[in-house]
């Protein structure tokens, strides 16, 4: 009785912004016999893209059959064959063969699987087997874990982890999809004046939006916020560190969702660490390739990162190349499988898409007050504290943080929101050029080099050409 109380105070402390989503309806036909059953066509596409038949029923209460003669009826599948057939074998012998009904997979060749891991890896040299299948799968490709597993020793080699690391189970518990979003920016550009800001929802860990800034405006941070709602709609609450950044962030959510209740929830960065493990899979995953990349231009290839016009040039050469990679990442993060502890494994996006369909929907309706019950501690809630207790984890985050290692803040204070607020300062450069100069530098730029590239060795000769050009616009040998 004990251990079930515990999950129903946490489920009783954010009730759903609505009713649930009914995507199954019963119709009568006017014929004898039970009313037939109909499932949302657009629901049913999207869960099958996640799940076959049998994963999808226990959901919304049907039979695993019941659910392919609706995606039948609707054209999102193709009529199979027989799930036995008897045949004759080479000895004239009549034998039985199972047919599988799991979904069809990629017709892909040895050579063009190899081509794709090799660009994948050349982007993401960090990817383990399980990200490398969420990217495939997120480019549209269903390849098994056998081909993948092939494919990566023909193009990479066995090191010597590879398949073997272990994988921690967290204790971490909020009501459903979108009653907790995390909010945090990534610092380990910022020598270069680039900073990552990422949104997640903690009750899935599905990324809903991330973006790479040339600032650390609170404006940013909101646009960012607004694009999540558009897509996704407004959390009841989200948990954010205690920059500055945030102000805007925090005032909006009061203002949305009410104050009083937890809107914005501050903390410090050792009590954010839901969105750590990302920030750790995204520094492994592109962000420390671009940071030795930068730090090679310095050494090697006279980028000077104190002077304003090199930032400039930086950024307008590169930023938008580094968000394709964050997005390309988070697209990956969503689709590749989690071990989820008595269950099977699920994607992100999976336990997004029926987490919303069996807890209920919040945040689909922005402007609706919840009707909320009290959570006794806010300060507490949404904390991974096991998180806390690994060393992998609390290392990345005290090199990105280092003000954690030292944090004075009042041991007393009652009050959630912070007496005093970080400030990690972040401002992009202005354009050197005219606007008659800017278009003469792209025009030979583009002339003379790959812009689209994403091979990191072409890029490095982006810079070189492009420092090249601008130091001779400047000193007008260019008209």
């Amino acid at each position: 009785m004990v251990t079930a109380l515990d999950p129903a105070y946490h489920d009783s402390t954010d009730p759903p912004d609505a009713a649930p989503l009914t995507v199954v309806h019963r119709v009568r036909t006017g014929r004898r016999g039970r009313p037939r059953v109909e499932i949302d066509p657009q629901f049913l596409s999207a869960a099958l893209d996640l799940r076959g038949p049998t994963g999808i029923a226990p959901e919304i209460g049907v039979s695993a059959r019941t659910v392919r003669r609706a995606a039948l009826r609707a054209g999102l599948v193709q009529p199979g064959a027989p799930v036995f057939q008897s045949r004759t074998n080479s000895n004239g012998e009549l034998e039985v063969v199972h047919t599988s009904t799991a979904p069809p997979v990629s017709v892909v060749s040895n050579e063009e699987l190899d081509r794709l891991l090799s660009e994948t890896l050349e982007v993401f040299p960090q990817f383990g087997r399980r990200m490398i299948r969420g990217h495939l799968k997120s480019q549209g490709y269903r390849i098994p874990r056998h081909r993948i597993t092939a494919s990566y020793l023909r193009v990479h080699g066995a090191p010597a982890i590879f398949g073997d690391r272990q994988i921690s189970r967290k204790k971490y518990r909020v009501p459903g999809p979108m009653s907790l979003a995390h909010l945090d920016g990534q610092h380990g550009l910022i020598r270069y004046k680039i900073v990552i800001h990422c949104i997640i929802d903690g009750y899935s860990r599905f990324v809903l939006g991330i973006r790479v800034h040339n600032n650390n405006r609170g404006a940013s941070v909101l646009r960012l916020l607004l694009d999540v709602i558009a897509l996704h709609g407004c959390p009841s609450r989200m948990r954010g560190d205690h920059g500055v950044e945030n102000i805007e962030v925090a005032a909006y959510m009061e203002r949305v969702k009410g104050s009083g209740r937890g809107s914005f929830i501050w903390g410090r960065s050792v009590h954010n660490t839901r969105i750590e493990r990302l920030w750790y899979n995204v520094t492994h995953g592109f962000g420390k390739k671009w940071k030795v990349f930068f730090l090679d231009l310095e050494t090697n290839h006279g980028l000077n990162p104190t002077r304003p016009g090199h930032i400039w040039l930086l950024h307008h050469l590169f930023l938008a190349s580094i968000n394709r990679d964050a997005l390309d990442r988070c697209e990956a993060w969503n689709s590749h499988q989690l071990t989820v502890r008595r269950q099977r494994e699920r994607s992100p996006r999976d336990l997004f898409t029926f987490g919303m369909l069996r807890e209920g929907p919040r945040g689909i309706s922005s402007f609706l007050a919840a009707e909320d019950e009290e959570i006794e501690d806010i300060n507490e809630y949404g904390i991974d504290w096991e998180a806390n207790a690994e060393p992998e984890l609390m290392a990345h985050l005290f090199e990105n943080n280092p003000d954690e290692r030292t944090n004075n803040t009042d041991p007393f204070a009652s009050s959630s929101t912070p007496a005093n607020l970080s400030e990690v300062l972040c401002e992009p450069p202005g354009c050197p050029f005219t606007p008659r100069q800017l278009q003469l530098l792209d025009l030979r730029l583009d002339a003379s080099v790959d812009l689209f590239s994403r091979n990191m060795n072409v890029r490095r000769l982006v810079w070189v050409r492009a420092l090249q050009i601008a130091q001779e616009i400047q000193q007008g040998s260019v008209q």
